[in-house]
């Protein structure tokens, strides 16, 4: 049997480049994955056709249009072209039973293409919040700036409960990477918050079937969140081309 096919979406840069991170193509490869990188310059019927699983990355701000609002002067840079092609893509995804990883602002589109909605500045719409927007140009980015708690029970503590760094008992509770200051607001149809912050805000969800997975901090840097690929792989095993 083949190894699963997994489609990474590029970001453009303003000069119209195509940029995607080694590590997130490193870390499909680890887990046997065979990644392959699409624009949103291509089809989403074709994607959805050639792919058996999806990871949507990092990138710029998801415009509020697509869930219902109107910029406010917090929100930065925008790309509603990549928007537009990843929320129709998870959907079509969806519809196909496709595996998906959000990782940053893949999870936020995630929920926006689900009904969702986000905080478009926390720390301008949350006065208590903690810091979530570290800069990822001027720290390293394995670097954990602040804790999370993983709800047990769920599908990402299944995942993690062996591999990370527990401080606590039932629950997960530990650190990680961030570089948001965007994040989930209302979740969207057929999620749950599977993990959160100390100021509550959710650093990830998922859904009831396991076939979707959104996580805020960058688990290509964590040696340990190596079950989170493993997981997108594992999943796309069940659709892979023979």
């Amino acid at each position: 049997m083949a190894r699963p096919v997994v489609a990474v979406v590029a970001g453009v840069n303003a000069d119209g480049r195509l940029t995607v991170s080694r590590s997130h193509l490193r870390s499909i490869e680890k887990s046997g994955g065979v990644p392959v990188v699409f624009s949103p310059l291509n089809s989403v019927d074709d994607v959805v056709e050639l792919t058996d699983a999806l990871l949507l990355t990092e990138g710029p701000d998801v415009h509020p249009k697509f869930y219902g609002g109107d910029p406010t002067p917090f929100i930065r840079s925008v790309d509603v072209y990549r928007d537009e092609f990843e929320v129709k893509l998870v959907q079509k995804a969806v519809e196909k039973g496709i595996p998906i990883l959000g990782i940053g602002r893949g999870a936020q589109i995630i929920n926006v293409a689900l009904g969702g909605t986000l905080y478009q500045d926390i720390s301008s719409e949350i006065p208590k919040a903690i810091k979530h927007d570290w800069d990822e140009s001027l720290i390293e980015p394995g670097q954990r700036v602040h804790s999370i708690r993983i709800k047990a029970g769920t599908m990402l503590y299944s995942l993690l409960k062996e591999t990370v760094d527990i401080m606590g008992t039932n629950e997960i509770f530990t650190e990680v990477n961030s570089f948001h200051h965007q994040a989930v607001k209302k979740l969207g149809n057929g999620l749950r918050a599977s993990a959160h912050s100390i100021d509550g805000i959710p650093e990830a969800i998922e859904s009831e079937d396991g076939l979707i997975l959104g996580i805020q901090w960058r688990p290509e840097y964590l040696p340990d969140m190596k079950p989170v690929f493993d997981h997108l792989v594992n999943s796309a095993r069940g659709g892979t081309r023979t």
